[in-house]
């Protein structure tokens, strides 16, 4: 900045203000170190946000092994929807509550975030947490406007398996002392349905554990990854490649739809899903 002292009856006076030159250049500063703090600032605060997603899949793995505890080592129902109404009495949480039993799926896409939060205080879970607010992670965006972001594996006690009647060829784990390895099988994860509310359990894909074809999708909010709760009440966020992100948001803006991952990265993310899929002592295992 250019000073000019100029001396008139024993004062020194200086002007005031900036030239316009000079504005633009400390506009153009402000606007660079903008450009560089905001990505780090939104970055820390997505962070904020993914502890905030572990700390409730820790709150719920908390609440879901001790309903075990309290009933005889029996793992509450993963299920929300029993095909024509809410819910069966001992599953985690129900379909929206005050939207009619009796309604088709589609119609939960218009429930209201009351009716969802309702569904939620229905299912056995609720009364060891007493919050619906840890069922919503902070950085759900989901298509289908879903309050409860999380979702239990199917085979946790779940109806497509085999001997429940369905077409998976996996095994049923219906009891918490079953489950191989707690640590490193996740129990809970987020999950993307379009339609309305997160509905039924989730599933790699309906034809088996070892299919290598993705049909539930999951999230990809926190940075590019996904949450997931373990048997032993740890909470990890997984990275996604590429190709499994395309794959998830495929999934996500198509009311069904499956996908097969075709490259090195694609391959990996969902051995590694399979690897980690709940499954019962004695198992030979999935991936």
């Amino acid at each position: 900045m250019r000073i000019s002292v100029r001396k008139k009856a024993g004062f020194v006076s200086f002007p005031t203000g900036f030239t316009l030159i000079e504005l633009l250049v400390v506009i153009a500063i402000i606007a660079l170190l903008m450009g560089v703090l905001m990505p780090a600032l939104m970055r820390a605060k997505e962070e904020g946000k993914t502890v905030k997603c572990q700390a409730n899949l820790r709150t719920l793995t908390t609440a879901w092994f001790t309903y075990a505890m309290d009933n005889d080592d029996k793992l509450c129902g993963s299920w929300n929807y029993n095909g024509g109404g809410w819910g069966d009495p001992w599953d985690w949480a129900w379909a929206p509550w005050q939207v009619d039993g009796s309604s088709a799926v589609s119609d939960y896409f218009n429930a209201t975030p009351q009716e969802k939060q309702e569904g939620i205080k229905k299912g056995v879970l609720y009364p060891y947490t007493r919050s619906v607010d840890c069922y919503h992670c902070p950085s759900d965006k989901s298509f289908g406007r879903n309050f409860r972001t999380y979702s239990m594996p199917d085979s946790l006690n779940g109806k497509w398996a085999q001997n429940k009647g369905g077409t998976a060829n996996w095994t049923d784990v219906s009891h918490l002392s079953q489950l191989k390895d707690p640590a490193t099988k996740y129990v809970l994860l987020e999950e993307n349905d379009p339609r309305g509310y997160n509905i039924n359990a989730w599933v790699i894909n309906p034809g088996g554990v070892g299919t290598m074809v993705w049909s539930d999708p999951l999230v990809v909010w926190h940075g590019s990854r996904s949450s997931f709760g373990f048997g032993d009440g740890h909470a990890e966020t997984w990275k996604w490649g590429n190709e499994t992100l395309k794959i998830f948001r495929d999934l996500t803006s198509m009311s069904q739809g499956q996908r097969n991952p075709q490259t090195e990265d694609g391959i990996r993310d969902i051995e590694r899903i399979q690897r980690s899929w709940p499954e019962p002592r004695g198992s030979s295992g999935s991936g």
